[in-house]
């Protein structure tokens, strides 16, 4: 979980503090750092009072969720989830982390048929985006429904920008689950393909016994339609 570096904002805290005066950053602030100590019910409490004095307060709104899940506690982090999302639903930065944390909400508390509805919403409404059929990848992958996690995988790579490998890793792992390495390689000289230069990628060619340089990369197919 990224958080953020040290800001301007930090440095209002101090001042803050230091005169007793206490607003939604003092607290948000706080929570950052006992998140990262892993204190999660210490930065929950600290978030949720963030939230109180400034609702459309979406980092500490995704915060509190994300310390309430690390406590096992998914039908209470999906409100400010569902919150963040309606604040922050066409960044493309923090859309896309809501978005997985939100599903992960639902996953936990076994709302399939709505985590469904969900993964496919975000696909429709976002315009059919890498990361969207990653995520529903990812879920169909720990529902048991292989077919389904293949096709999110292809449409994944099918969308993705010219030079991201990230859905040929992930069709790589897929592959090697299943024990296809023939298969787990071309998915990686696909990979090798579009980012020649990516070190996961690498790194699993050599991992398969295959030598990355420009003769094993291969050009991925891109069909006209893809059902």
């Amino acid at each position: 979980m990224r958080l953020p570096r040290l800001t301007a904002a930090m440095l209002l805290v101090a001042v803050m503090t230091a005169t007793g005066c206490k607003n939604h950053v003092v607290y948000r602030e706080k929570g950052y750092d006992q998140y990262r100590a892993a204190d999660y019910a210490a930065a929950a409490d600290n978030f949720r009072e963030a939230v109180k004095l400034k609702p459309g307060d979406f980092r500490s709104q995704y915060y509190l969720a994300a310390s309430l899940l690390k406590q096992d506690q998914a039908i209470a982090a999906q409100i400010p989830l569902e919150r963040a999302l309606t604040l922050r639903g066409g960044d493309p930065e923090w859309r896309p982390r809501i978005a997985d944390l939100l599903a992960e909400s639902y996953y936990q508390q076994e709302r399939f048929d709505t985590l469904y509805a969900f993964l496919d919403d975000q696909i429709r409404t976002y315009s059919q985006q890498t990361p969207d059929f990653l995520r529903k990848a990812k879920y169909l992958d720990l529902l048991g429904d292989a077919d389904g996690q293949k096709i999110a995988l292809q449409k994944a790579a099918y969308f993705a920008p010219a030079d991201d490998a990230t859905p040929y890793l992930a069709i790589a792992d897929f592959y090697l689950t299943v024990n296809d390495v023939p298969n787990a390689i071309q998915a990686l000289r696909f990979g090798y393909y579009v980012d020649a230069e990516n070190e996961d990628v690498k790194d699993g060619l050599r991992g398969l016994g295959v030598v990355p340089g420009p003769t094993i990369a291969d050009a991925p197919p891109k069909p006209e339609i893809l059902d």
